[in-house]
């Protein structure tokens, strides 16, 4: 990265002129491509960026052109991946070279570190190319409106990785807590990703990046490249890389963003880290019906009871996972569920009756049927992925599920948390707060 943090946002009121010297197509009017067929570069093809790319594969209509890392173990990885789905592409390690050169793309999928997501966000959408960001949409709350921002003022469409939005699991059940208002009045919530205690990553010798090109991208060492989530310069620490899921999924879920938030955590099992490895949080929100309360925590020393979102309220108990082995539908003793929902068989889970929240889905209606009939089918990502190139399709923004306003909202009570941990104070928010 030579460019400083400062330079480059001061960059961005320069959005709309970029964007025409740079002389970026809208989709449908790419020079060699098929009138459906959107062309696409990646940035980032690390592990994640690889568990997008395999999915792209799947979709029909999308072919890659170029694929941008500066790790030529990565390169190699996403190059022959590609080349084995049929699709040869250009290779980069600066995205500036490959933004250049490149004159025919439609969008770029940006899954690099947290750190220049905006850098490279607003690099493409000046560039006249939409763009699928992953979440979290950067690493500071300056750095996510500054994307916001570059976003309106290029016309293109900006995709931020939170996959739970186009989830059909997801959706649906909004519609049972929200619609149904099978909790009723939700007034506790419980969240959390519990993760064993994972070694730091090696390399193989013979693809260590030499120094001087780690320090013109922004990395001090091989180390700091292949660990960059673990340390302050590169990322937000595990509360961003992976309470950015589930957190937002509350605000989502009872429809309010928090107004109050404390938080604590620690950085000292891993002295050879600096982010925190167990963070807790309390949030409290004023929802439609009343006040409600979330504790969410992020663990990184044991694994049990993984991932999973928790709404409890005064007619019952919904538990709701990406694995839909661990979701399920717990009813209050007095409350005299729907015909609908007395019908699905139960299942014996912790010593408990429980209603499976998939089976729950399946007999609500034909739509949800259709939903988990289906939902082997695809991949969470590909689902997200899915929407955004239907939207460029469509070059409509009102279709994706996770444009930039909505993602900026949800970094909001998340990036706070680091802020309350270092304070130990109580933040308070207002609707203000969550708005660019």
């Amino acid at each position: 990265m030579e460019m400083s943090r400062r330079e480059f946002m001061t960059s961005v009121a320069a959005g709309a002129a970029g964007m025409a010297a740079m002389g970026g197509t809208a989709f449908g009017q790419t020079a060699g491509a098929s009138k459906d067929e959107i062309v696409v570069a990646m940035i980032g093809s690390g592990v994640q960026g690889r568990v997008l790319l395999n999915d792209c594969i799947n979709i029909p209509g999308v072919r890659f052109k170029a694929i941008c890392d500066i790790w030529p173990f990565a390169q190699r990885y996403a190059g022959n991946t590609l080349r084995r789905a049929g699709q040869q592409v250009e290779i980069y390690e600066d995205y500036r070279e490959m933004l250049e050169k490149e004159k025919d793309l439609n969008a770029v999928i940006v899954a690099s570190p947290d750190f220049v997501h905006a850098e490279h966000t607003i690099a493409c959408l000046q560039a006249g190319l939409h763009v699928y960001c992953e979440k979290e949409m950067a690493d500071s709350l300056e750095s996510a409106r500054t994307m916001v921002l570059a976003a309106r003022e290029s016309g293109r469409l900006c995709q931020i990785g939170h996959q739970r939005r186009s989830n059909p699991v997801y959706q649906q059940a909004l519609q049972m807590v929200q619609k149904d208002e099978i909790c009723g009045r939700v007034t506790a919530c419980y969240g959390q990703w519990n993760r064993s205690v994972q070694p730091r990553l090696t390399w193989p010798e013979r693809f260590v990046i030499p120094d001087e090109t780690l320090q013109r991208f922004g990395f001090d060492s091989m180390d700091h490249f292949r660990n960059w989530r673990w340390f302050r310069r590169y990322s937000s620490g595990p509360i961003a890389d992976l309470g950015s899921h589930q957190i937002s999924v509350f605000s989502w879920f009872l429809g309010a963003n928090p107004t109050m938030l404390t938080a604590m955590g620690g950085s000292d099992y891993f002295p050879d880290r600096e982010w925190y490895e167990d963070v807790m949080a309390m949030y409290e929100y004023q929802t439609a019906k009343g006040s409600a309360r979330m504790f969410y925590q992020v663990i990184n020393t044991n694994g049990f009871g993984n991932y999973f979102e928790r709404f409890k309220g005064d007619k019952g108990t919904l538990v709701i996972s990406e694995s839909l082995q661990q979701s399920y539908y717990v009813p209050e003793g007095d409350y005299e569920i729907p015909d609908w929902l007395a019908q699905v068989e139960r299942t014996q889970r912790g010593g408990m009756s429980v209603i499976p929240l998939g089976a729950a889905i399946a007999a609500r209606n034909a739509e949800g049927a259709a939903v988990m009939q289906a939902i082997d089918q695809k991949t969470i990502h590909q689902r997200h992925l899915e929407n955004f190139f239907e939207a460029v399709r469509a070059n409509n923004p009102a279709h994706l599920t996770c444009p930039p306003d909505l993602a900026y909202s949800m970094a909001v009570p998340v990036l706070n948390v680091i802020k309350a941990v270092g304070s130990n104070e109580k933040l308070q928010f207002t609707e203000a707060d969550y708005k660019i």
